[in-house]
């Protein structure tokens, strides 16, 4: 049987996808890695009208085509083996999941009365890069101050998860989605926003630098890492 094709499109930054690119390089699998300019954008988006005009998108075959971040991270985990070893660690991948998007989806209200409207309309998967950008030192600091507020309730829920896991990974002694997840969101959020959120949580900072250190994945971020390009303006 031949082996099925994978073509993933997203927008040219880490973001939302990059746990999924990840599971594709972890697993040894190729994948075409579409990836459309945040600044061209306004005119990209209508070829996705179909799809609500929202990425990521996953064509698979060139016959089955998902989209929506979770659905597509799941069917991906399912697909090479990253949602756990039983069902009980799947639900707590999910669960981890779930806790990321709520934090990424509080900061996004929290400068949403930052958010200019020049600014792309997928502010949340660029949400941090308002207060990397700011050019306004003392307007960064309040930005700052505003969102550090948000990550302690968090990042203790998820520091208890790992407590409680019955391995040395989120969801088990198996490494799952959860894990390159939350390692992709906090290693974003150290470069754009604070590079001190986890001082508090050393097992979660351990987690994250045994996750940046497989070799599959350290190859595949360092020619691009993501620092923090600026925002297009009348996108």
């Amino acid at each position: 049987m031949a082996e099925s094709s994978y073509k993933l499109i997203y927008y040219d930054i880490r973001g939302l996808a990059e746990p999924i690119r990840w599971m594709f390089k972890l697993a040894k699998v190729d994948f075409e890695d579409e990836r459309i300019p945040v600044e061209n954008w306004k005119e990209e988006k209508y070829r996705f009208e179909k799809q609500m005009g929202r990425l990521p998108i996953l064509q698979v075959d060139d016959k089955f085509e998902l989209s929506q971040v979770a659905s597509i991270t799941q069917y991906v985990a399912k697909q090479f083996g990253f949602n756990g070893e039983t069902e009980m660690d799947a639900a707590r991948a999910d669960e981890v999941h779930e806790l990321l998007y709520d934090l990424r989806l509080c900061a996004a209200t929290q400068l949403k009365s930052e958010k200019s409207p020049s600014d792309p309309d997928i502010f949340l998967h660029t949400v941090f890069r308002a207060v990397c950008n700011e050019a306004n030192l003392s307007k960064k600091v309040l930005m700052k101050k505003s969102l550090l507020n948000i990550f302690p309730k968090y990042l203790e829920k998820i520091n208890s998860l790992l407590q409680q896991s019955s391995g040395q990974y989120l969801a088990g002694d198996r490494i799952t989605y959860a894990d390159l997840a939350f390692a992709n969101f906090m290693d974003i959020c150290h470069t754009m926003v604070n590079p001190d959120l986890l001082n508090d949580y050393p097992c979660l900072q351990d987690l994250i630098d045994e996750v940046l250190d497989l070799p599959e994945i350290r190859e595949w971020m360092d020619p691009s890492r993501e620092k923090c390009p600026p925002l297009p303006t009348g996108a």
